[in-house]
């Protein structure tokens, strides 16, 4: 039943990427392009996952991926993450070719949103609903984007077609709180300091500043505090995972749904719940 339900998901992303606007097929030929959409943060929607390991020709990679239904996690592999959106999942239009995005959702759920979210879907789509675009970010991200440290590091064919999204809203704080007690704290109090970014949605590993710099060195952006995230005065990202630092843990099996809460420079508030989650010591 869960392969059938992969398989019938592979199918619809597949539809939903199929059409691909005119001019940006004629983009593709050589190089690596960049296609950057920018968009408020209006929306925002939280998901649980985990670190899934992949050996890999002696390597181990890494990969965040959604979990299956009542999946139990150690509190360390557990990932929290969120995306963002300048329109809600109810309001993307639906094409004649594919099924529409918010049916998607209610059948998929959190794994939709994990692997290709509503900004990825509406990218790829002849009206993006995309907001105006700001030609200093764009500048500075294309040169940080196309140097050659970043297209390493995202290993990059020689002809690529790439989708980016930056956002035109900045965040003032970050708040996460839980249904449940974790760590020795109380439902509803902060848990906010017992997190790091552990990683971004694919080719989004950046953090836009307020002022418009744009950041993209790993040892600066990854593995850091939330309040050394917020210290950036970032843009909100499109789509971000946080993990427990590594002192956190569960004393007992617990179910808890955890609730993000993004407060933007314009002091408008933002929260988002993600499913219910069973965490073990």
């Amino acid at each position: 039943m869960m392969r059938t339900k992969y398989i019938s998901l592979v199918l619809l992303v597949l539809s939903f990427l199929a059409c691909t606007p005119k001019d940006e097929k004629e983009l593709i030929g050589g190089g690596t392009h960049y296609l950057l959409t920018a968009r408020e943060c209006n929306y925002a929607w939280a998901f649980n996952g985990y670190i899934k390991q992949i050996p890999h020709q002696g390597f181990v990679q890494t990969k965040i991926s959604s979990l299956k239904k009542d999946t139990t996690l150690k509190a360390s592999d557990f990932i929290l993450g969120f995306t963002t959106c300048n329109v809600d999942i109810k309001d993307i239009k639906k094409q004649p070719d594919w099924e529409g995005y918010q049916e998607a959702y209610k059948k998929y759920g959190e794994s939709l949103l994990i692997d290709f979210p509503p900004f990825i879907v509406l990218s790829t789509k002849p009206d993006k609903m995309a907001d105006k675009e700001d030609p200093v970010i764009e500048t500075r991200l294309k040169q940080q984007l196309e140097n050659r440290y970043t297209r390493a590091v995202y290993d990059m064919p020689a002809a690529h077609l790439v989708y980016v999204d930056y956002r035109l809203t900045w965040l003032k704080d970050i708040k996460i709180t839980s249904s449940a007690e974790i760590a020795g704290r109380t439902p509803g109090q902060s848990l906010t300091d017992l997190f790091v970014v552990e990683d971004y949605f694919r080719h989004h590993a950046f953090i836009v500043t307020s002022n418009k710099n744009v950041i993209t060195d790993d040892k600066k952006i990854v593995g850091i505090s939330l309040s050394q995230y917020l210290s950036y005065k970032p843009m909100a990202p499109a789509g971000i995972y946080l993990r427990f630092k590594d002192n956190v843990s569960v004393s007992a099996p617990v179910t808890a749904q955890f609730t993000i809460e993004l407060i933007t420079g314009e002091d408008k508030s933002i929260k988002t719940t993600a499913a219910a989650v069973k965490l073990a010591p």
